[in-house]
This record gives C-alpha cells, structure tokens and sequence, in this order.
C-alpha cells in the first residue's frame, strides 16, 4: 500500500491558511514563522502537483482544487481528531467494546436505561446487547466472549459469579375469546387439546431436536421471541407462558386473561446478572452494570 503524499500536519496549516484568511494569520494562529507556513503550503502542492493557492491577489484565495481539496482535508481531519480522543480515552481505561447477552424474557428498561446515560456522557465504549434464549444465553456468551449475560440460571462450576436479580414472574394466558379463557378448574390433561406457544431454546444443542415444552403438550409452536408470541396469544392462536412486563398491558385491557389452572398458572425465574471470577468487569463493565442495577432495583 503506497503511502500518502501529504501529512496531517500539512492539511492542518491549509485549514489554518483558510480560516485566517492569510499566510501571516496562519502564522499567527499557529505560532510559526511565514516562512514554515509557506515552505508547509509549497511542499504540499509540489507533492500533490496541485496549487492549494492563487498568489496573484492580497488575500490567500484557494483555487477550484484547491477549495475540493480543502473539504476533503476536513474529513480526514476530524476523523483524526475523532481518533485521537478515541485514543485518549482508551487510555484512561474505557474498553474499546462491550458486548452484554441478555435473556429475552428480561425486562429491557434497565438496560437502555445504561445505554442512554453512556450516550449523554459520551462514553466511547462500542457497546452491543445480543438477545438470545435459555442455553443460547450461555452459549452466546461463552462463544463470544461477552463481558457479561443476563441469564435465568447458572451453573458452571464456580467459573462464573453471579448477582442475583429481582425474580422474574411468568404467567400462564391466552387471548380472552380463546376457549380455554371461559374454562375453570383446568388440568393439564384439558391444555394439550390446545395449541401451545413457546419461545424456543436459541442455543445450538436444540436447534434440530426443540425442548420438550413446560407443560408437555404434543401441539406446539415455537417462536423466536415474546414480543412474536404475544401477538400471537392475542390473536387467539394458542396459550402460553408470558413474562409479567409484558403480559400488564394486555392484561389490563382485557386482551388476555390468565388461564384458571390451579397452583399452575404462576412461574418465577431469579434471574442473574453474571460475569466471570477471573476476568473482573472493566472501567466501562463496571459502570454499565452499575447503572444497570441501579435502574432495575428501583423500577
């Protein structure tokens, strides 16, 4: 790859030259002597074979290439000042990225909470949220590397640790005209004549052979996520499990009825916020858990 013919150095005496309006403002501005302005200017334009300048007149007037050639100098300018605070705040131990798992039946207020106050403090971490489901949690995280997952269980070994969360609590609901809303006293014998809807499992191990689901049921259909599965319940295909977050509003409404089936219709998971023992959470980590916490402890 052949190297640039110019320097940011020189770009940054043109931008000069432009702004003050002159070769001596520039020397001004810049605290050097004319001569280093013009020898900069000279050996850029011998370099490029461009005239950034027209001489002819009092002031420094750019010609036609010389003004294109300016905006595009511009760009790469403040791609290098935007590189150099990158560089800056790097060192002051942001990491470059992180990447969080989370759960989808996880209530995600927390999380853009955290996502909106890194934006307003100009955090420069890259931060990615991957939304996976069951073991694909686990294994997302594992694959991938991730700082830190939500997960609803957690089993490793001691390799993990892991902070347990505010119990997340599903419930068992169809759509109001679904004929399983008007029926009392139901067994799990009376649900398995009905369409059952589930999230499937996004991990690879259950990818060809799905979970069995909760309540063994032979008719079955799998969704990828809630949100998907929701509408599906309200439009009376079936019933099925949903997170409490996001079953209120429908609930309330009417749209959906929680499913009379005796010390069966109500499930909590104690969710966990997990990170690994021998790679503690850095500066960004850290701050983003934080916040995180302190958002869902509250809400």
């Amino acid at each position: 790859m052949r190297a640039p013919r110019f320097t940011l150095d020189q770009l940054i005496v043109v931008d000069a030259i432009v702004h003050a309006g002159s070769f001596a403002g520039a020397s001004r501005a810049l605290h050097r002597v004319p001569s280093a302005v013009s020898y900069t200017v000279q050996a850029l334009e011998e370099a490029l074979g461009v005239a950034f300048f027209d001489r002819s007149g009092h002031r420094a007037a750019l010609t036609p290439a010389g003004a294109h050639l300016v905006r595009e100098a511009r760009d790469l300018l403040a791609r290098a000042r935007q590189l150099d605070e990158a560089a800056s705040s790097l060192g002051e131990g942001w990491e470059p990225e992180l990447q969080v798992v989370v759960d989808g039946a996880f209530p995600l207020e927390p999380l853009l909470h955290a996502l909106r106050v890194f934006s307003e403090r100009a955090i420069p971490t890259q931060i990615r949220i991957d939304v996976e489901y069951q073991d694909g949690v686990i294994e997302r995280f594992w694959n991938d590397h991730a700082q830190f997952m939500i997960a609803l269980g957690l089993e490793d070994g001691g390799r993990l640790k892991g902070t347990p969360l505010r119990p997340l609590e599903m419930v068992l609901v169809a759509a109001s005209a679904h004929p399983l809303a008007r029926a009392r006293g139901l067994t799990r014998d009376a649900l398995s004549a009905h369409v059952d809807l589930v999230v499937k499992d996004s991990s690879s191990a259950y990818a060809r052979k799905p979970r069995e689901s909760f309540l063994g049921t032979s008719h079955v259909v799998r969704f990828s996520d809630f949100h998907s599965k929701r509408l599906a319940l309200c439009s009376g295909v079936g019933f099925g499990w949903l997170p409490v977050h996001l079953a209120a509003a429908d609930l309330a409404s009417g749209a959906l009825v929680v499913l009379d089936l005796p010390n069966g219709n109500h499930w909590a998971y104690t969710p966990q916020l997990i990170t690994r023992r021998d790679e503690p959470p850095g500066r960004a980590a850290s701050s983003f858990i934080e916040l995180l916490l302190e958002h869902h402890q509250k809400s």
